[in-house]
């Protein structure tokens, strides 16, 4: 009975963790849709990778985000599916759409096309409530705007 006991009290534990990494994904975002970096301070480890981004640390998830800000406007992201399981309570992974409207300092090909969609998908991995890394596959996003291109 004991153990049973011990048993689903770890299954407890591991979906609180579950439901508490998820929010710091919702954070994310929200961090994105309301151009408010100071969210990263409390979501973001020092030792985080954007593996998409090369981005490091919370100084290189706000440089991510204050590039964006630089180049568009109507930033909104909107997350259609987030999965997290018991098996790896340390991963949350996304589907989401993105859209957003190039600025007046962007090039005149994509002020032409005034707001552009796109949709992704990312994995996120937490470890002590911050993001530590992350990975993510983007469908849709004007080649003129990948780094290198």
């Amino acid at each position: 009975m004991n153990e049973v006991y011990y048993i689903s009290m770890n299954i407890d534990d591991t979906m609180s963790q579950i439901e508490l990494n998820k929010a710091i994904i919702q954070r994310y975002f929200e961090a994105y849709n309301n151009k408010n970096e100071a969210i990263f301070d409390d979501i973001i480890s020092p030792d985080y990778i954007d593996h998409g981004n090369n981005g490091k640390g919370i100084a290189g998830a706000k440089n991510d985000l204050k590039n964006s800000l630089d180049k568009f406007e109507d930033i909104n992201y909107i997350i259609e599916a987030m999965i997290a399981s018991a098996a790896y309570p340390d991963l949350v992974g996304t589907y989401w759409k993105g859209s957003l409207t190039p600025n007046a300092t962007t090039s005149e090909t994509l002020k032409s096309s005034k707001i552009i969609s796109y949709r992704g998908m990312s994995i996120y991995r937490i470890q002590n409530g911050k993001m530590v890394e992350m990975w993510h596959v983007i469908e849709g996003w004007p080649l003129e705007l990948i780094p290198g291109e």
